[in-house]
């Protein structure tokens, strides 16, 4: 191991080291004080719904004379919808949305994961309808409904519709019809509204998520880190996750809105217009919780889409909600952009990490363990770089044979530095070497590395992968160090055998303990991956070399 590959090795753990640093930064995301496991026993779940939001002025209710006393009584009916991605509930109070979890996905309580706020079933009205000019919010009507009491989907391709409607004494009469699907993680929603005489209810309204997501993940603060509002407009995608000092938070745009959204680090809730030409603009609004110690403890963040009323007194307006899981190929599926979301780092990192996931979500239908998914890119990969290996290894032969005359050299300049680095130079030329072969398949690997990085760290997919005994997620750090242990054994019987400078020995005692550091709080996926790059590079170096006769410098 020459001095250029031990170079390689420190660039990237400076890239390891700062990109977290640069992500941690970008989130707004601060590291929580490690709590005493007495506390961590008395802890009480913190809620979207305990955390009040502020709401926009002009979405406050006014007394409004659209409806009458009579328009909001009698019984409530709660209408179950079960599919076989999410169980939802309804209510005829606003003909709203009341309760969503998902079944294919558990929180850190191994509870299912919920998409509306705490309690079987929430006092909050989700999708309900606001006319800021008319003061009127449909969640306080009581809608009728014939539709039965529970709606179960089975087939793949089926699709059922609940229907809410109601007829106000002022003569306007609502309807909103849900369509569910079995096979998807969204419904639409079309509201439907006739005898608006003289756009007596205003010229626009606002579909709303009246609040933020729960946190789902053991590192809460973690989760917390990607807690934020969306607008896509224009195909310009508007994020804001940023808290201001007062603890609060908003984000609106006026223009054709193709969608907008609220998210924790994997879950969304996107309200997404069928006809953009008619929804013209968003609304967020955020409220962080912080405790006694002045650490986060929940980000709510709520989203209201904009949208004109026409000049007639009948009107509708439809709208897909998604409800479900950050994945890449789900979202990018809804061709709208949904997918911009979902974190895989830098522009140039970002075609390396889809085709990373692409690679482990088709290899894992085979393959059902994403442990021996990791295995084996692992040994792909070594076999995709192999020729740039034995180039790497053929150029670290010859500067070895080389060295003799370069130590001349250095002898015969040592008072003249650049005359030395010129006649070296001259020297790899005549015999054809690369100083920087050794350590080009570091370099080229490293964009391949941080998009594993990244994959490992956001994407749902590997969320809960599993591999054996106590790695039952590979997303989250190996609790016992144990995997990083053996990777940093591995990097040093790699080092040892490649070294070949009595200068530099101790880069084989001092590497493999920093990175031992370094990688103890990775993901274990990612110390997987690198303990069998250690493992297939000692096993590749001595096949190498052994196939390889030392190439001569002189003749």
């Amino acid at each position: 191991m020459d001095r250029k590959t031990i170079l390689a090795f420190l660039l990237i753990a400076l890239v390891i080291i700062f990109y977290p640093v640069y992500m941690q930064k970008l989130t707004g995301n601060k590291k929580s004080p490690v709590q005493k496991p007495a506390e961590t026993q008395k802890e009480t779940p913190i809620t979207p719904a305990q955390t009040p939001l502020p709401t926009p002025e002009l979405l406050k209710e006014k007394s409004a004379a659209v409806m009458t006393a009579s328009d909001t009584v009698g019984a409530e009916k709660i209408i179950v919808v079960e599919t076989p991605l999410y169980s939802a509930k309804f209510s005829s109070k606003g003909g709203s949305l009341i309760y969503l979890h998902l079944k294919k996905y558990k929180d850190y309580r191994d509870r299912f994961v919920k998409l509306t706020g705490e309690g079987e079933i929430d006092t909050l009205k989700y999708l309900s309808v606001i006319f800021p000019d008319s003061g009127f919010s449909l969640k306080k009507l009581n809608f009728s409904s014939t539709s039965p009491d529970k709606i179960i989907l089975e087939k793949k391709d089926q699709s059922e519709k609940l229907i809410f409607s109601k007829k106000l004494k002022t003569g306007i009469e609502i309807t909103k019809e849900f369509t569910f699907y079995a096979d998807k993680y969204s419904f639409d929603l079309n509201l439907k509204i006739s005898g608006n005489k003289n756009q007596f209810l205003g010229r626009k309204f606002y579909l709303d998520w009246p609040q933020g997501l729960a946190v789902t993940e053991k590192d809460k603060n973690g989760d917390l880190g990607y807690f934020a509002a969306y607008g896509y407009l224009g195909g310009e995608l508007l994020e804001e996750k940023k808290f201001n000092n007062d603890l609060s938070l908003s984000l609106s745009k006026s223009g054709k809105i193709k969608w907008t959204a609220t998210r924790s680090k994997y879950f969304l809730a996107a309200l997404v217009p069928q006809d953009t030409n008619s929804a013209s603009g968003f609304q967020a609004v955020g409220r962080e919780l912080k405790d006694p110690q002045g650490v986060t403890v929940q980000k709510n963040i709520a989203v209201y889409l904009e949208n004109q009323i026409p000049q007639a007194d009948s009107f509708s307006r439809k709208f897909t909600i998604f409800l479900g899981p950050i994945n890449y190929f789900i979202l990018k599926n809804y061709k709208i952009g949904l997918e911009n979301v979902v974190n895989l780092g830098w522009k140039i990192i970002r075609p390396f990490s889809i085709l990373i996931l692409w690679y482990f979500v088709n290899m894992f239908k085979l393959l059902p363990n994403y442990g021996i998914v990791i295995i084996i890119f692992s040994i792909l990969m070594k076999v995709i770089f192999y020729p740039l290996s034995i180039k790497a290894t053929k150029s670290a032969m010859k500067m070895q044979e080389l060295q003799p005359k370069i130590a001349k050299l250095k002898e015969r300049y040592k008072d003249d530095k650049q005359k030395f680095n010129m006649e070296t130079m001259k020297l790899y030329k005549e015999f054809k070497i690369n100083p920087l072969g050794g350590c080009l398949p570091l370099v080229i690997q490293m964009p391949l590395f941080y998009a594993l990085y990244v994959v490992f760290t956001t994407s749902i997919e590997l969320r809960g992968a599993k591999f054996i005994g106590y790695l039952s997620d590979l997303s989250q750090a190996d609790p016992y160090y144990i995997l990083p242990i053996i990777m940093g054994v591995t990097m040093f019987f790699q080092m040892k055998f490649s070294m070949k400078d009595p200068k530099q020995k101790m880069m084989v005692y001092i590497f493999p303990v920093f990175f031992f550091f370094l990688f103890k709080s990775f993901p274990a996926g990612l110390v997987l991956y690198w303990t069998m790059y250690n493992l297939l590079s000692i096993i590749e170096q001595n096949y190498v070399k052994s196939k390889l006769q030392p190439v001569p410098a002189e003749n």
